[in-house]
């Protein structure tokens, strides 16, 4: 197996996949253009709207002074045709095979109705996986998206600035990697710290991704990435991300990714549902900007 998982001997890939899985490796972000069908597109934003004007009573609160909802976490496991632009999306899906060896599988997503702004960071502290990076970022976008309305943002090749000391970064804020916990922003701000002044030190630079709606980026589990500031606040920008892995996969977060030696079940403890051929963990709950969460019993099917 190669460091990805993919078997030496197993069946060589479609031209075009092969190049995509190039471009992932080396490059660390893929961009597939017309990736998930028009009519699978246009049916899930209108399905999604309804799902969430059905259960406004829960969601409602949340919308912001520019009239938009938060980002909201698991909204699939609630709203299972959100599966869709998973399932739904074949040459995303035969990239993201090529990259584990194996099936992907969700293991947690997130909805956006605006674009993010978040800032360049790694994925990893919050999805460190065993073995180490067996992880993907799979992005769709719903409505065409620019710097008006916040496109994502990329430092290519940014997954090849090799691992830095991470049981050093913790020990600097902690007596003992003991004492970890298994979320700090300290230790997260410290980590993407690192990673962006070695970026500046290469010479890599944020590059915007401008997509149409029904197009598909995958990034390196290791890809700094981010949300571009939004020009027009008005302007939507629906999107779903999915947070990918091999079937039984365990994710851990911080206690783990800056303990690298602690040890770990290497087998998720969760079960698998599945969609249209494709699994996903089975959740429980749908999470409302890491604000409030709700199990699925509390909403309107």
């Amino acid at each position: 197996m190669n460091l990805f998982g993919r078997k030496l001997d197993a069946k060589p890939l479609e031209p075009l996949i092969r190049e995509y899985y190039r471009q992932l490796l080396e490059e660390g972000v893929v961009h597939i253009a017309g990736a998930v069908p028009a009519d699978v597109v246009t049916e899930t934003l209108r399905d999604v709207k309804e799902c969430l004007r059905r259960n406004a009573a829960i969601f409602g609160p949340h919308i912001d002074a520019d009239g938009h909802y938060p980002r909201i976490i698991n909204l699939h496991v609630l709203h299972r045709p959100l599966l869709r632009l998973f399932a739904n999306s074949p040459t995303a899906l035969a990239v993201q095979d090529a990259f584990f060896g194996d099936r992907s599988c969700i293991y947690t997503s997130l909805y956006y109705e605006r674009g993010s702004a978040q800032p360049i960071h790694r994925d990893t502290p919050y999805f460190s996986t065993r073995p180490e990076y067996r992880y993907l970022g799979v992005w769709v976008a719903l409505e065409d998206a620019d710097e008006n309305n916040g496109c994502l943002q990329v430092v290519r090749k940014g997954h090849l600035i090799p691992e830095f000391d991470r049981p050093a970064i913790a020990l600097q804020h902690h007596s003992s990697l003991a004492e970890v916990p298994a979320n700090s922003a300290v230790l997260w701000d410290a980590y993407q710290s690192r990673v962006m002044d070695a970026c500046a030190e290469r010479g890599l630079a944020p590059e915007k991704i401008r997509v149409k709606a029904g197009d598909v980026i995958i990034w390196h589990p290791q890809l700094p990435h981010g949300g571009s500031a939004i020009g027009d606040i008005s302007r939507t920008r629906h999107s779903f991300v999915m947070h990918v892995t091999p079937e039984g996969v365990p994710v851990y977060q911080q206690d783990v990714f800056f303990n690298p030696a602690k040890q770990v079940p290497d087998r998720a403890a969760w079960s698998y549902l599945k969609f249209e051929g494709r699994k996903y963990a089975k959740g429980k709950f749908v999470d409302i900007a890491g604000v409030e969460r709700h199990p699925l019993e509390d909403f309107v099917q």
